[in-house]
């Protein structure tokens, strides 16, 4: 016999076990179909284990880095302890995933789903089933994208790989500049690898300003990283015992070789196993189109996360999926605001609606207040004086447009910036705040008083 449910989604990452869990709360019939692990890529193999892996990185650097006085003798990485850490922080949450399906009443089905009609998804898995839907959420994800000139291997890696492996390389050759790509080349060269980064773009982190982008990649050049921005890989192969790699780079060529490769150069959205190319709701690259409400040209299938085109990010899935949730519930749910953008790199970067470059091109008059951290008592006394804050305003409105911060803890501060978009603050209303004193928050304020002309520490 069928199970019928009110709402199905297909992923249970954080968009997915988001929008199951909501709308279970909301008293709709609701299942949730895995076919690996509860809490997706992000909590088992992105998110979560990476940033547990840069804990223990960043904190190696500050140590040995001797800027705040404290004199280390025989300290070393264990890499096998840091990867065993970060697979049990992962495993913890997903085991709190699944209590949270238990304690609301969703229905967790452990297999792959494959639609056999538009109100029925087939099951595979230990028991094969059909289940029947009211409504459906494909919330599946993406996978990482392979280099066709460099297949996965032992020694080429996918970001899983590099979560996994207890055998520090001696070098690695990183094959792409965004975030997967930048936090695993911190992560390896904090712990000793020589790391080499390969970027076709102009500069590393596409998508942000290239002030940004600079800034970040004077500071791990800093460390020992090696850039080439703006290469582009005219062939590459594995050896027996290493990999190499040919590019040209500003005119000239060059070989790289390194005992191992991550490649990081974008992803595959999970829809090619769906079954759902018979419902022409996939673009040319296989993401799914939506409207404006997460529905497909079907109104009852929806998409979220990674497999519908935009920031890639599991706080965007996770908002989706509640909307979703809340929509099909019968509420009049508000869409989810601006989306920020972090890299957990040290320094880390976190950006949020438009950059200069976008505004300067849209041909819109705006204002930019920026902070240096040098000027801040906080990131002085805690030696981490290296990047700035800066906000982009409306020069007529006021209305906040955007911001990017680079230093650490940038992931935290950028909040603020996102709280104010989605209030529609305006400048004045932070320098009304008053911020505790010293704190980084403060160079969020800073900036601000910067762009008002109201600073009076720079």
């Amino acid at each position: 016999m069928e199970q019928q449910f009110d709402y199905v989604v297909i992923g249970a990452g954080p968009g997915g076990y988001s929008s199951a869990i909501r709308a279970a709360q909301l008293g709709l019939k609701t299942a949730v179909v895995e076919r690996e692990h509860a809490g997706g890529v992000c909590l088992n193999w992105g998110c979560i284990p990476t940033k547990a892996l840069l804990s223990s990185a960043h904190l190696l650097l500050r140590l040995r880095e001797q800027k705040l006085g404290i004199v280390t003798e025989g300290l070393r990485a264990e890499l096998p302890t840091i990867i065993d850490r970060s697979r049990a922080v992962a495993a913890r949450l997903e085991s709190g995933i699944k209590s949270l399906f238990k304690k609301y009443g969703v229905h967790f089905i452990a297999g792959e789903a494959k639609f056999a009609s538009e109100h029925e998804l087939e099951v595979s898995g230990e028991n094969r089933q059909k289940i029947r839907f009211r409504n459906v959420c494909i919330a599946t994800g993406a996978r990482a994208r392979p280099l066709l000139q460099l297949p996965f291997s032992a020694r080429v890696w996918s970001y899983r790989d590099a979560l996994l492996k207890k055998e520090l390389p001696k070098s690695l050759l990183v094959i792409g500049g965004g975030a997967i790509g930048l936090e695993f080349a911190d992560f390896y060269n904090c712990l000793g690898s020589q790391v080499v980064l390969v970027e076709a773009a102009a500069h590393i982190l596409p998508a942000e300003d290239s002030k940004v982008a600079t800034a970040l990649r004077r500071a791990l050049e800093g460390r020992g990283i090696v850039f080439y921005e703006g290469a582009t890989i005219t062939a590459a192969r594995e050896d027996t015992n290493k990999i190499i790699v040919e590019i040209e780079h500003g005119g000239h060529k060059k070989t790289l070789e390194a005992d191992a490769a991550l490649v990081a150069i974008g992803v595959v959205p999970n829809t090619d196993t769906l079954g759902v190319e018979k419902f022409g709701i996939l673009d040319e690259r296989g993401f799914v189109r939506t409207d404006e409400r997460l529905a497909t040209a079907k109104p009852h299938i929806y998409a979220i996360g990674d497999v519908v085109p935009g920031k890639l990010l599991a706080h965007r899935a996770a908002h989706q999926g509640i909307f979703v949730a809340e929509l099909l519930a019968g509420k009049n749910p508000m869409p989810p605001g601006e989306i920020p953008a972090c890299i957990y790199t040290s320094p880390q970067v976190a950006s949020i609606g438009k950059t200069e470059e976008e505004l300067r091109k849209s041909g819109r008059k705006f204002r930019i207040g920026e902070f240096p951290w040098q000027a801040s008592g906080m990131a002085l006394a805690a030696a981490e004086n290296f990047g700035f804050t800066r906000v982009l305003c409306d020069a007529e409105t006021g209305e906040i447009l955007g911001a990017q911060i680079v230093g650490e803890n940038a992931s935290e501060l950028i909040g603020q910036v996102a709280l104010a978009i989605s209030s529609e603050l305006l400048p004045q209303d932070f320098l009304h705040a008053v911020m505790p004193h010293p704190t980084l928050a403060e160079t969020v304020f800073q900036a601000f008083a910067v762009l008002e002309g109201a600073a009076v520490d720079y």
